[in-house]
């Protein structure tokens, strides 16, 4: 498991650091591990599954290994966050069981209307922006109501992921 703490650590990392023009990817560094399950459990403020590694950077790059004989496929880490419209999230791995059963476990929805990609263009990163909405289950637990909407760029929307309260978001 990668604790909160080395998750903001290394997210600080990638978004601070300088580009030469050239993406660098970590093969040893992660915000989240690659390959999980359902069941695993981290302490990001909301779950975020493998199926959003591309939107998290995290992808299966060539690299020459040692003999330079041949290339192999390696999980690494990027900058370039990319969550995009139609992106949902929730809190905790229990929302993607049965509906009936789910609702009652969520405490958070994340519901994403509109995004622009994190850009490095001649040594400059442009971190992008999310616009997004949280949900919350209604008194009955029935269905899902909205609380909010807010605009963050996409590397505080990722802090936001790690860390974040709804309380605390910067207006």
């Amino acid at each position: 498991m990668i604790s909160k703490e080395e998750s903001l650590n290394l997210l600080q990392k990638l978004i601070t650091q300088k580009s030469s023009g050239k993406d660098k990817r970590s093969d040893e560094e992660f915000l989240k591990k690659p390959e999980r399950v359902l069941i695993d459990n981290d302490e990001w403020f909301i779950y975020v599954p493998p199926c959003f590694n591309d939107c998290l950077d995290i992808a299966k790059t060539e690299r020459v290994m040692k003999s330079k004989k041949k290339t192999q496929k390696v999980w690494t880490q990027g900058s370039r966050f990319a969550f995009h419209r139609g992106c949902i999230l929730y809190d905790t791995p229990k929302a993607y069981h049965r509906w009936d059963v789910a609702i009652s476990e969520i405490k958070y929805c994340i519901s994403i209307q509109n995004a622009k990609n994190v850009k490095l263009e001649e040594g400059e990163r442009e971190p992008g922006i999310v616009e997004f909405s949280i949900f919350s289950p209604q008194y009955m637990k029935m269905s899902l109501e909205k609380i909010d909407e807010y605009t963050l760029t996409q590397d505080e929307f990722v802090r936001f992921l790690i860390e974040g309260d709804p309380k605390n978001i910067p207006e």
